[in-house]
């Protein structure tokens, strides 16, 4: 499905892109470890700063077109409110228009989750969903392999079919001498 940035820009009134806004550009930003560590245990109102959600929807605005365009073979497309000669390093500085909208986007988070707080607890008890549903087929997977060794089988353990973080232990290990 193609991502339309009027709909990113919708932020909490499209359930379905403030989702994915939340799983696939956030994390960028603020973290990967950070974001996974808080999202199914805190509303993402508490773990995001207006500022810095803000700030994601103006990145992903000032690099919506030039992704785009890129992406169909394009070189050297400019971003909207960022500029080579701005800064020290390409893209750094921001010109006053982008400012500007960036405080724009900061008001309209702000009435957002006013608004619309309910749509921050159904994202992280979805996310509280999916984090229990990914513990109890961990746990069924190693159970499987639990009964499969005590049928005499050998099961083979990978990162697709055991999880990475198995703990259960290594019996069948020779000692290393």
């Amino acid at each position: 499905d193609a991502i339309e940035l009027r709909r990113v820009l919708l932020g909490r009134k499209d359930r379905e892109m403030f989702r994915w806004f939340l799983d696939q550009i956030v994390p960028v930003v603020v973290g990967v470890a950070k974001v996974e560590q808080l999202k199914s245990n805190k509303l993402p109102s508490e773990w995001l700063p207006k500022s810095l959600e803000a700030f994601c929807l103006l990145c992903v605005e000032n690099n919506f077109t030039k992704v785009q365009l890129e992406v169909n073979g394009e070189k050297d497309v400019p971003t909207l409110w960022t500029r080579d000669s701005r800064g020290k390093k390409k893209n750094q500085g921001w010109t006053q228009e982008g400012i500007r909208r960036y405080n724009h986007l900061v008001q309209m988070v702000k009435l957002d989750r006013e608004t619309l707080q309910m749509e921050d607890t159904l994202y992280m008890n979805m996310k509280k969903e999916e984090r229990l549903q990914h513990e109890m087929d961990k746990l069924k997977r190693k159970q499987e392999i639990i009964a499969s060794k005590e049928r005499g089988w050998e099961a083979a353990e990978d990162d697709l079919s055991s999880g990475s973080d198995s703990d259960l232990p290594d019996d069948d290990l020779p000692d290393e001498e």
